[in-house]
């Protein structure tokens, strides 16, 4: 499936009812709700690890779960596809599944998602499985270390080049309301500030 190797594959299905009884805290009253309304299925579908590809683990990484995680809506909520990989404690490879198309989330640091696709190419790249994880991370996100920077830190630098084109954008539109000069003058200057932070970053 995907490019991934047959020997890997398992398919094994995991309940949703298993998960609220396991989790009671996590998945209860609204939080349950909001999950069953977006989250139809979940099935264990592969498992990357030494003895299946004889790829060798690391300290930080034994094995690599691939999850296939089978949606009611396309606009469903980030907080349940991270509690998902929250709630299985493992390195996890989501494949999130929508009619005729598919998105690939993963979990490093926060969530990332690649765009929706028909079809997706996950071939195991690189000599251990912290490496066939960065792979992934990659793969998913457009993401990768530097030479001043590990992947996780570049990952959270992105995040806040993200956030800081959301704040100059949000403060853009303001300012263009604002009738008021003193206002209008400050808000500028917030842009010009976050603009700057923005351009060092780069």
């Amino acid at each position: 499936m995907f490019g991934l190797p047959g020997s890997t594959e398992i398919r094994k299905p995991v309940h949703k009812k298993m998960l609220y009884q396991r989790f009671p805290d996590e998945l209860s009253g609204e939080k349950k709700e909001r999950f069953d309304a977006d989250i139809s299925r979940i099935i264990i579908t592969n498992e990357i690890s030494e003895a299946s590809v004889n790829i060798q683990p690391t300290e930080k990484i034994k094995s690599i779960f691939v999850v296939q995680v089978e949606l009611k809506t396309r606009n469903y909520n980030d907080r349940n596809i991270t509690l998902i990989s929250r709630l299985f404690g493992q390195n996890l490879l989501m494949i999130l599944h929508y009619e005729d198309e598919y998105q690939i989330a993963i979990y490093e640091t926060r969530l990332l998602k690649s765009e929706w696709e028909k079809e997706f190419d996950l071939s195991l790249k690189g000599l251990d499985l912290s490496a066939v994880w960065e792979g992934f991370v990659t793969a998913v996100s457009g993401i990768s270390a530097s030479e001043e920077n590990t992947l996780g830190e570049q990952i959270e630098i992105e995040a806040e080049k993200e956030r800081l084109r959301k704040l100059i954008f949000d403060m853009e539109s303001k300012a263009r309301k604002e009738t008021q000069s003193k206002k209008k003058f400050a808000l500028f200057q917030k842009i010009k500030e976050y603009q700057k932070k923005l351009d060092e970053m780069m």
